[in-house]
């Protein structure tokens, strides 16, 4: 039968500064399953530990160590892990109960790291603890018992994932003599009903006595080891199968979801410094969320007021370039666009242009009707369909230009709100023909439509006293071979598109085709929109990295409220590891507290943060003229600042994580 213990030439020293401290001393020693044996000892003699050797807290330095078969030298520290959490179990001397843990959840805290399902756990818990006369103390905290109730509930724990070997550490140290007797009673009944090897750590020769082997160590050496009379060793132990859980993702998230109940609980001990902690987070989120929304929103209003102006278009030129070389050599020479061959084009080579128009500009034009007369004011203009769209003006009444007009040069005109209000008076002018003179050329159009005032950034062009014909009528009619050809082109492109690489494409385009025989320009307002957004995007920036610093600081804090966190839990993390946590479940558990205690924090920022910018939004339509309040929701900014919470949950709980999983294990149980 495979043996529970086997040690072979066992030796173990402490570094002390530059020197060591030898506590083992080559020693051999065999135990075998369903034993029950006593190591005794004086204080210093080695016994603890023995007894931390044989509990897999520590791995030999000299020597081979065996439990239940397995070499502890050469297997990982997550097998070592397993072997604490399912094949033995620990009572210490000092109880090593969770202070502000139930005596149920003090029981089960071992199956967390083993993963049986919680109810299984309890129930397997409320059989221990009615076998161990603690069925009325489940709900009690571990400083509401007596000291030989604490004891029960320690070996309660130490039998919860059924192990095969248990390890007592000075188990009655702390008992007065009835509570000592019967735990030693108890012992008995483990090892002779439940077939348990049980392993005793004690100084005390009555303790020594009431086991079947006495073990004797002194100096670090094992002096004596003699079997007690009455001795019986168990035989046809019963073997607790190796359950191989698969390492997965999926068994990733099953512990993290596992290690929720402790984080809320440990974020529990503490109220108030973790709410103080959790103001940070939200502060910050809420500063990230609105600062970000409050800058595109910004951004997205003066842009949009610009559109309002018209200078979200393009106005384009080209011209014949009069300082042309006789020795330049051009493809095709230019005079003016061609509406068919040189700008309808466009839309297929730029994706983002909406709508075009020529634009063929009257100067010192005039307009008269019934006698009345506009003398050199009238902005005579020629357009096609689309133009007053892309200029946004608006119709008092009447109608717009329609393709038939532009294709059947049809003498009809669209006049600005002044022209009406002049020449007109009370009379209804639609339909009425109304004289234009241009240069030497004079020409008759009929009323189709009248504008409603406008206010332009451009007043020099007199938008109220436009007179808009088709630009086919406006060649057709003007008698001026010059003035009537197209040099001007407006231009809409799609809202989102960058206008200023349109622009610049656009010029590009004609300089290939026409090489040094034309100049083109793209108007400068569009430049202006251009660095106007640049300006908006860098502020938006800016107003997004010190919401970040906000934010970073926040993570700080929860970084210092997390390492106060492990300093203060030192022992609890050395209790954990007995019980069979792995390091990973160590760094799982203090990233689960970090990320969840970012999770409420930014949850309460998020709904602050959305009532920071609408307040900001309400107040500022107070003060600033063609500004309204509207609810607003910015996907982007809502998206990142959830991604920030985790992000700030995972950074802050990293480092006090990882410095809890380094933790060693006796170090930390021997800790104050």
């Amino acid at each position: 039968m495979m043996k529970a213990i086997r040690i072979s030439n066992l030796s173990y020293s402490y570094q002390r500064s530059v020197s060591e401290t030898p506590v083992l001393s080559n020693i051999s020693l065999e135990i075998e399953q369903g034993e029950f044996v006593a190591i005794q000892g004086p204080s210093g003699s080695g016994k603890s530990t023995l007894l931390y050797l044989l509990g897999c807290l520590l791995r030999p330095q000299e020597g081979k160590v065996e439990v239940l078969g397995d070499n502890i030298s050469c297997i990982t520290d997550n097998h070592l892990a397993e072997l604490r959490n399912k094949k033995i179990g620990f009572i210490f001397q000092q109880f090593h109960l969770l202070p502000k843990t139930t005596v149920l959840n003090n029981i089960i805290l071992p199956t967390l790291y083993s993963q049986p399902s919680q109810s299984k756990s309890i129930i397997k818990a409320k059989e221990l603890v009615e076998m161990l006369d603690l069925s009325d103390r489940l709900e009690y905290m571990p400083n509401q018992l007596s000291g030989g109730q604490q004891q029960r509930v320690a070996i309660a724990r130490a039998l919860i994932n059924n192990p095969d070997i248990i390890l007592a550490d000075e188990p009655t140290g702390n008992l007065d003599s009835k509570n000592a007797s019967q735990i030693m009673e108890l012992f008995r009944r483990l090892n002779r009903d439940l077939k348990k090897t049980i392993i005793v750590i004690t100084h005390d020769n009555d303790i020594a006595k009431q086991c079947d082997r006495v073990i004797k160590v002194k100096d670090g050496c094992i002096v004596d080891g003699q079997i007690s009379s009455n001795s019986v060793i168990q035989e046809n132990v019963p073997k607790n199968k190796k359950r191989k859980d698969p390492k997965n993702f999926f068994n990733l998230l099953k512990s993290v979801r596992g290690h929720f109940p402790e984080a809320l609980h440990n974020l529990a001990r503490n109220k108030i410094r973790t709410a103080l902690t959790m103001v940070g987070i939200s502060v910050g989120i809420a500063a990230v969320l609105s600062m970000i929304t409050l800058g595109q929103f910004t951004e997205k209003k003066i842009l949009a007021g610009y559109a309002e102006m018209g200078v979200n278009t393009l106005l384009f030129y080209g011209y014949p370039n009069w300082d042309q070389k006789a020795t330049d050599v051009v493809p095709v020479i230019f005079h003016s666009f061609d509406w068919e061959r040189d700008i309808l084009p466009l839309k297929k080579v730029f994706s983002q242009i909406h709508s075009m128009s020529p634009l063929i500009m009257g100067w010192d034009g005039s307009a008269n009707f019934g006698g009345r007369l506009i003398d050199t004011d009238v902005r005579i203009t020629g357009i096609n369909e689309q133009a007053l769209y892309i200029f946004k003006r608006k119709f008092l009444f009447g109608r717009n230009f329609i393709p038939a007009d532009i294709k059947n040069k049809n003498q009809v005109c669209v006049v600005g709100y002044e022209i009406g209000q002049l020449l007109f008076g009370t009379i209804f002018p639609l339909g009425h023909v109304l004289r234009l003179t241009q240069g030497d050329n004079s020409f008759g159009c009929r009323v189709i439509g009248v504008l409603d005032t406008v206010s332009s950034n451009k007043e020099w062009s007199k938008p109220n006293l436009q007179v808009f014909v088709p630009f086919t009528s406006f060649q057709a009619l003007s008698g001026d071979y010059w003035s009537s050809q197209i040099r001007q082109v407006l231009i809409q492109v799609d809202v989102d598109s960058e206008i200023e690489k349109v622009g610049s494409g656009i010029r590009v385009f004609f300089e290939q085709k026409y090489g040094r025989s034309g100049r083109f320009r793209v108007d400068s307002d569009t430049i202006l929109v251009a660095q106007m957004k640049r300006f908006l995007t860098l502020f938006t920036f800016l107003l997004a990295t010190v919401a970040t610093v906000t934010l970073a600081i926040g993570g700080i804090g929860i970084t210092n409220m997390m390492l106060v966190s492990v300093s203060e839990r030192f022992r609890e993390i050395g209790l954990r590891k007995a019980l069979g946590a792995t390091s990973d479940s160590i760094k799982i558990q203090f990233l689960t507290e970090s990320v969840l205690i970012c999770f409420f924090a930014g949850i309460i920022g998020l709904f602050l943060g959305v009532a920071i910018y609408h307040v900001v939004i309400w107040g500022a339509s107070k003060f600033v003229t063609n500004l309204h309040f509207e609810w607003t929701f910015n996907f982007m900014a809502f998206t990142f600042s959830i991604f920030s919470i985790f992000i700030v949950g995972i950074l802050s709980g990293l480092f006090p994580a990882i410095k809890a999983e380094k933790l060693q294990v006796v170090e930390a149980l021997r800790s104050e």
